[in-house]
């Protein structure tokens, strides 16, 4: 089996393979690809893809942000390199209980502003550590590619508690 060749894209720099139709990191449609047509409007051209969902987007559907396109439906969610954010919370437990979902139904997840200062949310504490944790709430991302699917996982498993008398979490 031969090994993949690689390039970098010319929009964003980041690495992609060499047969590849779109940059998956920027949204960007490489010339090779040819003429593509938007998902929602046949009859247009497609400007890029959306790096969540890999729609075909025209000018009027795509949204740019950060060097990234994504469609209208997906522009709100937060991106960091190749990550994508998919809950936060400023109650750590929460927090946990939604990471370990995730991790037991095999998703990668990274963290971050995970540090345990239950203080701050137990209402007590003023430190300089307690006001600057205050605003930073934990997040949860998972890979770009596995978004969608970590968000119907995550609504599974959320209805199922809002079903029970656990009540449920909200993204």
């Amino acid at each position: 089996m031969a090994e993949p060749q690689y390039d970098r894209c010319g929009s964003c720099g980041e690495e992609v393979t060499s047969d590849s139709d779109f940059c998956p990191h920027c949204g960007v449609i490489f010339e090779a690809a040819g003429s593509v047509r938007c998902d929602a409007h046949p009859g247009r051209a497609a400007g890029g893809i959306c790096i969540i969902c890999r729609k075909l987007v025209c000018d009027e559907c795509g949204v740019r942000g950060h060097g990234r396109t994504f469609c209208r439906e997906h522009k709100g969610i937060e991106v960091q390199q190749d990550w994508a954010r998919i809950f936060q919370s400023t109650d750590i437990n929460d927090a946990e209980l939604v990471r370990s979902v995730l991790q037991s139904a095999g998703y990668t997840v990274q963290v971050q502003n995970f540090d345990s200062i239950g203080f701050v949310w137990g209402g007590g504490g003023d430190s300089s550590l307690s006001r600057s944790a205050l605003g930073k709430p934990a997040k949860i991302f998972v890979p770009i590619p596995e978004y969608l699917r970590a968000v119907k996982t995550v609504q599974e498993w959320n209805s199922g508690r809002e079903n029970s008398d656990e009540g449920g979490l909200r993204k």
